[in-house]
């Protein structure tokens, strides 16, 4: 078992993990996945047998990079940066973007996804 609880508020809210020492072994394999492979996935369970997914990505350009420069922050939902459209959880599993040169290669389709969206919502 499992529960993250993320920052809620603040940038400085703490995260607090707790769980038992078997899916704390998974997510210690997954992270060693990710550092040896760039990724890694793994499912673990809630305390009320729920499963969920824990991806981890490994990027390592400079936090000035599209990629980071992009990525929404975990405790803010807003739907642009300096830099253009934020760059969410959703688009980071959803078109499977884990760099700047995925982000850029990516746009495109992401785009279009996004006006395909807006259409469907306007018919409706």
């Amino acid at each position: 078992m499992l529960h993250i609880y993320p920052q809620k508020h603040h940038p400085n809210d703490n995260l607090v993990i707790v769980s038992n020492k078997t899916a704390l072994l998974r997510l210690k394999e997954t992270i060693e996945k990710a550092l040896e492979k760039g990724e890694g996935d793994c499912i673990v369970t809630t305390s009320d047998m729920e499963t969920y997914e824990i991806k981890i990505i490994q990027n390592d350009e400079d936090w000035q990079s599209e990629f980071w420069r992009r990525l929404q922050l975990p405790f803010f939902e807003v739907n642009e940066s300096e830099e253009g459209e934020v760059l969410s959880v959703e688009d980071i599993i959803g078109f499977e973007i884990k760099s700047s040169e995925d982000l850029r290669e990516k746009q495109p389709v992401m785009e279009e996804f996004k006006k395909h969206n807006e259409e469907i919502r306007e018919k409706y």
